[in-house]
């Protein structure tokens, strides 16, 4: 295999964990059809000096900016990166598999990539220091469009695009885009089938405020699920669903009107369709039944 991947890489205050992260990176079987293009979001810490580091040494293309926010940093990524038959998204402080571009290259070359095509992957838990948790694992069924609404089970990390699939991509703008894996998974369903490796090819690191909620006791569990659900607004969720409903995206009819269900102005009319759609949209049947509760009180 000799196909291009361009692997982009948005970073902020990330000294800690950025090395190690940048090292797996180097060390995939992959590496050497690879570029990693690195914008740096306004860091206040020794994030740059680490980057300029591996520019000097060749290993990296780096673009240093002001703080912009890691969705629009993201998209400006997209948008000014390299020509490349398949892109692949890094965050600053997970460590890769050594194979996981090379299988994620293998499994996407097995479909017509004259049509856009998106791989994702399970991935493993790790602590902060590096020791391992759990094995990430979703439910056995396929993922469906009606689970993107409110769902996401393609983490931008472990997400490769092909180059179709990268030219839609970029004729979204990051307004309203709440974040970038969740709005790409959804755009898979519209103009493809996600493809989905049932097999960890990352680890993903959990410190400070992004302790894992799905690793916690079960009160905390209890607890994050009710602040979840009832406290959280639902405009990022709609914000982002009228991106794909005022797009010339084409989709299947039925997913536009779904689309149309959860943006139109709240009603008990409205509420009652919600509340009575035939299709699941969580994996886990309590996210489900507190979900179907918000649509009956008119909070989702």
């Amino acid at each position: 295999m000799n196909k291009s991947v361009t692997i982009l890489l948005s970073t902020y205050n990330g000294e800690k964990y950025l090395e190690e992260q940048l090292e797996s990176i180097f060390a995939q079987t992959y590496w050497q059809n690879c570029t990693l293009f690195v914008r740096d979001d306004g860091s206040k810490d020794g994030t740059v000096e680490i980057l300029k580091k591996y520019e000097e040494e060749g290993k990296l293309r780096l673009e240093c900016g002001e703080n912009i926010g890691f969705v629009r940093s993201f998209f400006w990524l997209v948008n000014n990166a390299p020509e490349s038959d398949f892109y692949s998204f890094a965050d600053q402080d997970d460590v890769w598999n050594a194979d996981k571009i090379e299988r994620a290259v293998k499994k996407l070359l097995e479909k017509d990539n004259l049509k856009p095509q998106l791989y994702f992957s399970d991935y493993d838990f790790y602590t902060a220091d590096m020791k391992f948790i759990a094995y990430r694992k979703t439910k056995d069924n396929t993922p469906t469009f009606y689970e993107s609404l409110t769902d996401c089970r393609a983490a931008g990390f472990t997400t490769v695009i092909n180059k179709a699939f990268y030219s839609v991509l970029k004729t979204f703008p990051p307004e309203n885009i709440y974040y970038h894996d969740y709005f790409m998974y959804m755009l898979s369903f519209c103009i493809t089938e996600p493809l989905y490796e049932r097999v960890s090819t990352a680890k993903y690191r959990r410190h400070g405020k992004n302790e894992s909620i799905s690793l916690q006791e079960k009160r905390k569990l209890l607890l994050w699920r009710l602040k979840n659900f009832l406290f959280t607004s639902d405009s990022k969720f709609s914000n982002m669903y009228r991106v794909f409903e005022c797009s010339d995206v084409p989709m299947p009819e039925e997913y536009r009107k779904t689309l149309h269900l959860f943006t139109r102005k709240k009603s008990p009319a409205v509420q009652l369709k919600k509340l009575l759609f035939p299709k699941r949209f969580r994996q886990k049947i309590v996210d489900e039944i507190a979900l179907r509760f918000l649509f009956l009180i008119g909070r989702f």
